[in-house]
């Protein structure tokens, strides 16, 4: 008769192991392919906001707030004291309010029944663009911007019709070159794992660049 090798214990408690090391392998790679994924986006978006702007002239000799209407990603934090974590496209065009109303908020370039923010930014007539939402998409616990970009916690840039990025709310400028980004911006996005990864955009010209992962953030 024919002996069957059964497996001993060492030997299962082997492959466990083996297959443990490999899933926490799978799982590090996938949060951080979630982390440039989102990275990814948001550069985009952050391009094709600059794009808007471009072919988009907000100059109005008839009214002197003309510039608080231009192009601006705006990254949201708290919706009705709720902690939520997405953003939206829009120009400010209607009474400069500072918040994005349905008619103001760019259509998806990918989809254009759908426009560039979430359900819950207040909007219930339009259809939204789910990937927005950082926190839940991606895993996206914290966004801030840092350097040229900080102002006061604003999480806001705009760019006027030459393409240049401005730090702020456009609603607080007084006038139109207020509150342009001087130096280099960083856009800080934390994962829930801690990791982070920075997005820069340089004064001027607006050119995005997206940095390498980094598993300890550093803390200014």
């Amino acid at each position: 008769m024919q002996k069957i090798r059964a497996f001993s214990v060492f030997e299962l408690v082997l492959v466990m192991i083996i297959i443990g090391i490999i899933l926490s392998i799978i799982v590090i790679n996938f949060k951080n392919d979630e982390l440039l994924r989102a990275a990814n986006q948001v550069a985009t978006h952050i391009k094709y906001t600059q794009y808007l702007a471009l072919i988009d002239d907000k100059f109005n000799p008839e009214d002197k707030n003309w510039f608080k209407g231009r192009w601006q990603i705006y990254f949201i934090k708290t919706v009705d004291s709720k902690s939520v974590l997405h953003y939206a496209i829009f120009s400010d065009s209607g009474g400069y309010s500072g918040s994005p109303d349905g008619y103001e908020v760019a259509k998806n370039p990918l989809n254009p029944t759908k426009v560039l923010t979430v359900a819950h930014a207040g909007i219930s007539t339009i259809k939204p663009t789910d990937e927005l939402d950082l926190m839940s998409k991606f895993n996206i616990k914290d966004i801030e911007l840092l350097g040229g970009c900080s102002h006061y916690n604003s999480t806001r840039i705009s760019f006027d019709t030459l393409g240049r990025p401005y730090k702020g709310n456009p609603k607080s400028s007084t006038n139109s070159t207020q509150n342009l980004i001087t130096s280099i911006c960083q856009i800080r996005l934390t994962h829930k794992n801690k990791e982070c990864i920075y997005i820069n955009i340089t004064p001027i010209t607006g050119l995005i660049t997206i940095g390498n992962p980094q598993k300890q953030c550093q803390v200014n």
